[in-house]
Order: C-alpha cells, then sequence, then structure tokens
C-alpha cells in the first residue's frame, strides 16, 4: 500500500516524516519520504482513477481546515499518551478501555475535569508509541450516539506527555 499525501506547508511534511516514519501500526510499518512532486494532482471526473484520489481539506477529519486556526498550537508529536476530548458524558471509562485495547495495551487512564459535562475529556496512556498513533487514525472522530444526538471523540497526542502516578 502506498500513498502521496501534500501537506499544507513544508513544516508539516517534515514533522509528519519525523513523526512517523518507521512507526509500525497494526501489522504494517510506515514510511515516509519526500516526493519528487510539489503537489498532488487531482484526476478529471472523468478519470478512471478518480476514486483512488481523496480531498481531505474540507473532511471532519481534518482538524486544520481554517488557516491560522488557534489549534496548530496544539499539536504534538506522537507519544504513548493520547488525549480525548469530546467524549459523552455518558461513556464510562471501561468502555473507553475495552475501545483502546483493540490497538494495545492500557498502562493508565484518567479523566479529566471539564468545564461542560456533556463533553468530558481523559488521558490514555499506552505501552507504546505505536498503539496510540493506531489508536488515533482508528478511534478519531469514532461517533457515539447519545441521547443529546451525535458526538465525535476528537483525539491528539498529549502535551502533557503521560499520567502521573
Amino acid at each position: 500500500d502506498t500513498a502521496l499525501v501534500q501537506m499544507q506547508d513544508p513544516i508539516s511534511a517534515q514533522q509528519a516524516l519525523l513523526s512517523l516514519n518507521g512507526v509500525v501500526c497494526g501489522d504494517k510499518k510506515i514510511y515516509v519520504s519526500y516526493s519528487i512532486y510539489m503537489e498532488v494532482q487531482m484526476p478529471k471526473p472523468t478519470d478512471e482513477a478518480q476514486d483512488l484520489t481523496k480531498d481531505f481539506s474540507d473532511s471532519p477529519l481534518h482538524r486544520f481546515r481554517k488557516p491560522n486556526q488557534k489549534v496548530r498550537d496544539n499539536v504534538y508529536g506522537p507519544s504513548p499518551c493520547l488525549h480525548l476530548s469530546n467524549i459523552p458524558a455518558e461513556v464510562t471509562e471501561d468502555e473507553l478501555k475495552q475501545m483502546f485495547e483493540e490497538v494495545g495495551t492500557i498502562v493508565n487512564f484518567r479523566f479529566l475535569t471539564s468545564e461542560r459535562p456533556d463533553k468530558q475529556m481523559a488521558l490514555l496512556e499506552f505501552t507504546n508509541t505505536s498503539s496510540a498513533i493506531c489508536g488515533l487514525v482508528q478511534f478519531h472522530n469514532k461517533e457515539f450516539t447519545t441521547e443529546a444526538g451525535r458526538q465525535y471523540l476528537r483525539i491528539s497526542f498529549s502535551k502533557a506527555g503521560c499520567i502521573q502516578k
């Protein structure tokens, strides 16, 4: 499996290379290198290969849709610790642990205090960074349906590092 990914700027491309090259996710190792191409050319609607090319610039999975968005300041490199946000109040620690145990062994979990009880936050620590990357890839934007409606889990690498015991 291969992909050509165009980043918004050279700094983002360099960060992807430094953070993801050689990381194992699931049963595959990720290899990242610079392309000889400066941009991805989108196919014409009549091109047979159009299903092979996707534009994620307006995707709900794209956290930086708006230029100069403050959230860009809160991007941290991969670590074993994930920051989970927008967790519905009905979702328990055991449910989250069970979900994330699909991708690796969890060593610590802690709910954080939140100003909005309907949107909880938590820190979740894996034994290794590869499991955390797989957890982010697999569960970022996971939909939870509650009585209040739909909520989508937001996941990022933790600024604070891992949970203090």
